[in-house]
């Protein structure tokens, strides 16, 4: 994407490669895979003045160059072509000038393959026909900035554009050191309500007692002086307002602010849940009222009391499939990851789709393969022969042929909290290597109708498990406006403190949808008036006193300034003999690792269960410093690292995530009677030794007495 522009400066000239723009790997074209596309955006506030393309990559030494060609072409309109080379495979870099007329807000740049390696009598499998367009080539733009307007309507831009598809948003929070928890809210709130546009960018916010040098940012105010060098409008009550920012003149503040915390609260709620009522630079609010919401109801999950069609899910033009080997149709959903069946029975899927009639394709190999988060699940076969005539006919006017249907399952182990169910068409054509013409331009598709059913599965699982944390926030993320979550800060929380606690909080609502609009801050003196929620604490070792009283009956203690682990004891050790003792070598590693040197950088994440209610669970984000703690933070952002943490303690020690099981599970969430015996026996393999020996004598002793009865007896009548 072409964004983050340099202060100052009406005109600029950005340099983009194509992975940058969102390819992941050499583009690879094929014949029957001719064309292949990128989409990228333009920010709001600039116009494209000027634009170069510069292309590399290689063609088949085999193909035709009067007959073989690669088409460029921006939003449909005509760039220029490549014309493969025999002698010369490997091509580039060649320039393309591109019209700056041809860029709109959202831009496709598309190439389009066509090749033959003989004049007559070609077969699109072939693997002749190819070519490459590499992922280093660049995009060039010049970009002039626009005026901006300063007009609350206009939200959430010009501080979040939704044009810029891939980069993540970046927001500085500007508020007063030391902020009370009314204020810290405000910034949950506003803040979470920009996380949910950003949505799977990401997002980031930086907290600050001064306004930014260069750049747009949030500004949490508590009083008309309550940001140093920074002129506030008169405040008579919650206020929002857009002023100029005074250190870069194309930047603009987005001002939350009231004559108290409550009131800057008040202001960051009407932001979050009715922005759609503002207009002007200045708008002074009212508290609105908003309806609870219900576990599990969040707007980007799906629903799980019925059937849910794909049309609900993405559009139904993304269900649409082009060409003989297509890229996979993909539809994402999110829940919660507490799904429970009984003997992990899957989660039906019936799945409708479309291919081209009459003799176009092979059936006997053509097929559609289905696959849950990129784990293959079945394959469906397209269409089983026709029958003769008239019985084909008679198919065809009922309107039986023209779509096939089957059920695949998923299992409950593969659902995770972001998942992306795939289809893949794999056709081939029905005349291969003769000289027949092969329709080129063929359709096919999933039918919108196709379903998803989670209403079979009941919501139960046990925790700690932070793979279910990072994954989707969850337990919060169970309401979405955690309305059953406290954010539990230091006394006197540092920029750094603050800044983690936005982005965990942003993190999950942009994946409930919805803002932290209910969301506590609480102190360490104040734990007990939050004892009924899940806790969330934030701070680096030294001045997190929290923890030490959370964490005061568990494997793991603060001790000061380190974290200590309890080794098992002789009770433990015992069971260990005939049980696995993972828990014990988890709890040595983790001794081991925070007993080094590196230890005293690293940065931690504790899962764990309630002291103050059992029903409930804390997650705490913690560090050695408040630097290893924001280390910490940034790896949940990244996709290679995510993956890692799992267990109840995740530690991050020179950039390396080393995740440990040391204390037991507890059970959130409700099963039937009927299911529990299933649960226990699962989970607890002691249990089912010792009911196998109860069941055992239950049958030996009956069985010994009945037999030395039967001895005496017969004894008795010899004698």
């Amino acid at each position: 994407m072409f964004g983050n522009p340099a202060p100052g400066l009406g005109t600029r000239v950005e340099t983009r490669t194509l992975r940058q723009l969102g390819l992941r790997s050499p583009m690879q074209l094929r014949g029957l895979a001719d064309l292949q596309g990128i989409l990228f955006g333009i920010r709001s506030d600039e116009v494209v003045t000027g634009a170069k393309l510069t292309l590399q990559g290689a063609t088949s030494p085999a193909l035709i160059p009067e007959l073989s060609q690669i088409a460029v072409t921006m939003n449909e309109q005509f760039v220029g072509t490549l014309t493969p080379d025999r002698a010369r495979p490997a091509f580039g870099p060649v320039e393309f000038g591109i019209n700056h007329v041809f860029f709109a807000d959202s831009n496709r740049l598309n190439f389009r393959f066509s090749g033959r390696y003989a004049v007559e009598c070609n077969d699109p499998l072939s693997g002749l026909l190819w070519s490459t367009i590499s992922d280093l080539s660049t995009l060039q733009l010049t970009l002039e900035r626009l005026p901006l307007a300063r007009d609350l309507a206009r939200l959430p831009e010009p501080f979040f554009d939704p044009r810029l598809l891939r980069e993540p948003l970046v927001l500085p929070v500007v508020m007063a050191e030391g902020a009370g928890n009314d204020a810290v809210r405000a910034s949950l709130v506003a803040s979470s309500w920009f996380a949910v546009q950003a949505d799977y960018r990401g997002s980031i916010f930086p907290v600050s007692s001064v306004v930014p040098a260069r750049g747009n940012a949030i500004v949490i105010a508590t009083g008309s002086d309550s940001v140093p060098g920074l002129a506030l409008p008169r405040m008579e009550g919650p206020t929002l307002a857009i002023l100029p920012n005074p250190n870069d003149a194309n930047a603009l503040l987005l001002l939350v602010g009231g004559r108290s915390g409550a009131e800057a609260a008040v202001a960051a709620q009407v932001l979050a849940t009715a922005k759609e009522g503002l207009s002007g630079e200045t708008a002074t609010v009212a508290v609105n009222e908003l309806p609870a919401r219900q576990p599990y109801d969040a707007p980007r999950w799906i629903r799980n009391d019925r059937p849910v069609r794909f049309g609900e899910l993405v559009d139904p033009t993304e269900l649409q499939s082009y060409g003989y080997a297509p890229g996979p149709v993909s539809v994402p959903f999110r829940t919660a990851p507490d799904l429970y069946t009984a003997r992990e029975r899957n989660l039906p899927v019936d799945v409708r789709f479309r291919v081209p009639p009459g003799p176009i394709l092979d059936l006997a190999v053509s097929r559609l393969d289905a696959a849950l988060n990129d784990v293959y699940l079945k394959s469906f076969p397209l269409r089983e022969g026709e029958p003769g005539w008239p019985w084909n006919w008679l198919y065809r006017a009922v309107g039986g042929a023209e779509r096939s249907e089957g059920q695949v399952g998923l299992p409950p182990y593969l659902v995770f909290g972001l998942n992306e169910l795939q289809f893949r068409f794999d056709l081939r054509p029905l005349h291969r290597g003769d000289c027949v013409s092969v329709p080129g331009d063929i359709r096919s598709s999933i039918d919108p109708d196709s379903t998803i059913d989670l209403s079979a599965a009941y919501r139960f699982t046990e925790l700690p498990n932070l793979a279910y944390f990072v994954g989707s926030g969850f337990p919060y993320t169970k309401m979405a406006d955690l309305s059953a979550t406290a954010v539990v800060l230091p006394d006197r929380a540092s920029p750094l403190e603050v800044s983690a606690a936005l982005n965990l909080v942003g993190r999950m609502a942009a994946i409930t949808g919805y803002p932290a609009t209910r969301v506590e801050v609480a102190r360490p003196g104040g734990l007990e008036a939050v004892a009924n929620r899940d806790l969330l604490v934030v701070g680096a070792l030294p001045r997190q006193p929290a923890l030490a009283a959370l964490l005061r009956d568990g494997p793991i203690t603060v001790e000061g300034n380190r974290i200590t682990v309890a080794l098992p004891d002789a009770l433990q050790s015992f069971r260990n003999i005939f049980l696995s003792d993972d828990r014990r070598l988890d709890r040595e590693r983790l001794t081991a690792t925070l007993g080094g040197a590196a230890g005293e950088g690293s940065g931690m994440l504790i899962g764990f269960q309630s002291p103050l209610n059992s029903d409930r669970s804390v997650v705490a984000l913690t560090g050695s410093t408040p630097q290893a703690m924001e280390a910490m933070v940034g790896a949940l952002r990244d996709p290679e690292q995510q993956p890692r943490i799992q267990g109840d303690v995740a530690s991050l020690v020179n950039g390396r995530i080393d995740s440990f099981k040391v204390s037991r599970n507890y059970g959130v969430g409700s099963l039937p009677i009927t299911l529990l015996p299933q649960r226990y026996l699962t989970t607890r393999p002691d249990l089912m030794l010792g009911l196998l020996v109860l069941a055992a004598l239950a049958i030996a002793v009956p069985l010994y007495w009945t037999l030395r009865r039967r001895a005496i007896r017969r004894l008795r009548i010899r004698a």
